[in-house]
């Protein structure tokens, strides 16, 4: 398996949300982050990242909606996409999940549970890579 660190694009428009997450994963991982759906896209257009954290609720385009722009983009649509979100209900995380999310953490992130999801997440997508180029 690769050696390098990772790297996880960091999707929140909350400034204090996205400082106390950059700064859960820096020096484990490089982290890009940027506060709206729009810079994603364009962020999206030169790099691609091993693993999105996506905020659900945002305003001018929402998580979900940028997944799906995701999922029907064939080169974007295999990055895992974690939606971060303060929403506790079960219909959330179902959506979630039905739009192709691969997990669902609810925000204030606890950094142990956090890192212990997105270490699991970039290794199973290294691994479906692996298996894809069998």
């Amino acid at each position: 398996m690769n050696d390098e660190p990772k790297n996880i694009l960091l999707v929140d428009d909350n400034s204090v949300n996205l400082t106390a997450i950059k700064s859960a994963l820096t020096g484990l991982y490089k982290v890009t982050a940027v506060n709206s759906g729009a810079l994603a896209l364009r962020f999206l257009e030169k790099h691609r990242p091993d693993l999105i954290l996506l905020d659900v609720d945002m305003p001018e385009m929402t998580g979900p909606e940028l997944l799906k722009i995701l999922q029907n983009d064939p080169g974007l649509s295999d990055i895992p996409v974690i939606f971060l979100t303060a929403n506790t209900d079960e219909e959330s995380e179902a959506e979630a999940f039905s739009l192709g999310a691969v997990d669902y953490i609810r925000k204030p992130m606890n950094k142990v549970i956090g890192l212990a999801r997105v270490k699991t997440h970039l290794e199973l997508a290294e691994l479906r890579v692996a298996v894809k180029n069998l």
